[in-house]
């Protein structure tokens, strides 16, 4: 199931960066840093310590800068009321969702706009794309030009040769991405590009099947254009506080860009949010920009050693440890996913312990800006001990980890995810879990005892022991504690426990992820109904319910919980099951 949320996050990834982007840029800036300084031309890391002036001292180029169009933009082309031939032909009507490339009218609004804005002499770069969805255009210039209800390819590429011939010193790009796949059939001209995501180039620290696969698409691509671009991915997106092993794998991903004719790359990562080794990653990444083959654990050495001069040492030992340590895990990294997921990939759990508290030791032995970033980052980190303790059952002494993490302050770290998950909702969450299981020790008799699994179990949520492990999920966090099901009927075996009168099951919801109440639990035994509730929220929490189901002392043997999804929904949620 939980391919479900990373194909949800996927496909709209990229659409998600270019709507934000064009609030952060300035429409209307010349290139200013095209220079090629490297074995790339386009160069860009997408953390904050990346962004501005910083970047620029870094010999990085940014999107507000060096494109004229960047991402699923192209309406910014449109005037206020712009003909209707714009747009794409499906269905038999015209759509505002989609554009036809063949049409006429969009070539010359675009053209206008780069006169308007650009002029003609200094070189800028602009991305024609389709608009993020399935949508392609049916109308009989772009079906005469090769158009398929799912290919756009043809009338796109079309379209960027049209303005590469009409505007030679600008770069034109395609993408290769949803719809756009199709290489064209002959050399494009040289002003001309591909901007291809490495989205499903799984972020793996051995060589897959996938290499060779990603490694053909950008060979083939750079026959065809002279400007292949690669869109890659350097955080966990879920996740922007645990330590995230990325420089290894990159370096090597790196080298075979350069082997491959790729000319440029943009390193998608926290954007304006706070992410952790978010300042190691920058100034190492952007070295490796402009020479694959450095020694990528001297250049961690030197810039630890900077950046904590009391506690570089510690820091460089524990992130190469790390590195070396994913390594030979030998996984692939999940590019969304919770602490769980961390542990078995990329996270070793007592060593990251260890460091976190030698590193906090050191935070009062220090002063000046150096106390500032090491308290904000050790604090950062004590979300990864609150999973932790989550994750292994036992939350006892949370409250330390807890308050550090209460009182992190600063201006970018009030979400850790792409999707805007708050640290206060995440605090809100865990206090309600730790108040219940407190409230609940000693009388939840189904506490540590061993659910049955009687129907399908989603992929990633396996592990039923959660359900009984005493501790609500977190409803803000899909990752934290609930077990995802898209089953239209979960069906699970509950040991009868003597003395046991009562059996509460809770849910959780997370609309945003498409995850709702179910639409009813059933209790059966031997096939037998018993009791049914219907799921609504608690007072204390809307994104939380509770059922309570009562048996009757004359039933006798293993009880079933028929747990029923609304057909509507794809999802639930259970995340814990009591008995009293």
């Amino acid at each position: 199931m939980h391919n479900l949320f990373r194909t949800i996050f996927f496909t709209f990834h990229f659409s998600l960066f270019t709507f934000l982007m064009p609030l952060l840029c300035c429409c209307a800036q010349k290139t200013s840093s095209t220079k090629d300084n490297g074995v790339f031309e386009y160069k860009e890391i997408y953390l904050s310590d990346a962004l501005g002036s910083q970047g620029k001292d870094l010999g990085l180029n940014s999107v507000d800068e060096d494109w004229g169009l960047w991402g699923h933009n192209l309406r910014r082309v449109l005037p206020m009321n712009p003909s209707s031939l714009v747009y794409a032909f499906v269905d038999g009507e015209r759509t505002k969702d989609q554009f036809c490339f063949s049409s006429n009218q969009l070539y010359e609004y675009i053209v206008h706009y780069i006169i308007d804005t650009y002029g003609e002499d200094d070189t800028q770069r602009f991305a024609i794309l389709a608009n993020d969805n399935e949508l392609v255009c049916q109308c009989r210039q772009c079906r005469e030009a090769g158009n398929t209800t799912d290919n756009s390819s043809p009338a796109v590429l079309a379209m960027i040769e049209k303005l590469a011939k009409r505007f030679p010193k600008h770069i034109f790009f395609t993408s290769h991405y949803s719809t756009a796949k199709t290489l064209p059939d002959h050399r494009m001209p040289e002003n001309t590009g591909v901007l291809v995501s490495a989205i499903h180039y799984h972020l793996c620290p051995v060589k897959t099947e996938r290499d060779t696969q990603f490694e053909n698409i950008l060979s083939q691509w750079a026959q065809k254009v002279n400007h292949v671009y690669v869109w890659d991915y350097i955080n966990n997106f879920d996740d922007y506080f645990t330590p995230f092993p990325i420089i290894n794998i990159m370096q090597h991903r790196l080298q075979m860009y350069a082997r491959n004719k790729v000319k440029g790359v943009f390193l998608n990562g926290s954007g304006t949010d706070y992410s952790t080794w978010q300042y190691i990653h920058t100034k190492v990444l952007a070295e490796l920009l402009k020479n694959p083959d450095l020694n990528y654990a001297e250049l961690i050495k030197s810039h630890c050693a900077e950046r904590y001069p009391k506690a570089g040492k510690l820091v460089s030992d524990f992130l190469l440890m790390q590195e070396d340590w994913t390594a030979k895990q030998g996984k692939v990294l999940p590019l969304y996913g919770g602490v769980s997921q961390a542990v078995k990939t990329y996270l070793p759990a007592k060593e990251f312990i260890d460091f976190h508290n030698a590193f906090a030791a050191l935070v009062p032995e220090t002063s000046g800006n150096e106390r500032k970033v090491m308290d904000r980052l050790c604090r950062a980190m004590s979300f990864t001990r609150l999973e932790l303790m989550r994750l292994s059952g036992n939350i006892d002494g949370y409250q330390t980890y807890y308050d550090h993490l209460a009182a992190l302050e600063s201006k970018n770290t009030e979400v850790y995810s792409e999707a805007c998950w708050t640290v206060d909702s995440y605090l809100k969450d865990y206090a309600e879990m730790a108040d219940h299981a407190a409230e609940t020790k000693g009388s939840n008799l189904l506490l540590g005892k061993k659910l049955t699994a009687l129907s399908e179990l989603d992929e990633d949520y396996t592990d039923i022991s959660i359900l009984t492990d005493g501790l609500l999920g977190l409803p803000s966090n899909y990752h934290c504690g609930q077990m995802i099901s898209s089953a239209p009927e979960l069906l699970l075996g509950v040991p009868q426990v003597p003395g046991m009168k009562k059996i509460r099951v809770w849910m959780t919801r997370n609309t945003p992820c498409h995850i709702i109440f179910p639409e009813k639990v059933i209790l059966t035994c031997g096939g037998a109904k018993i009791a049914e509730a219907t799921p609504e929220a608690t007072p204390l929490n809307s994104d939380r319910a509770m059922v309570e189901l009562s048996v009757p002392s004359s039933v006798k043997g293993e009880l079933v919980l028929k747990i029923v999804r609304n057909k509507e929904e794809r999802t639930m949620a259970i995340d814990e099951i009591e008995g009293n």
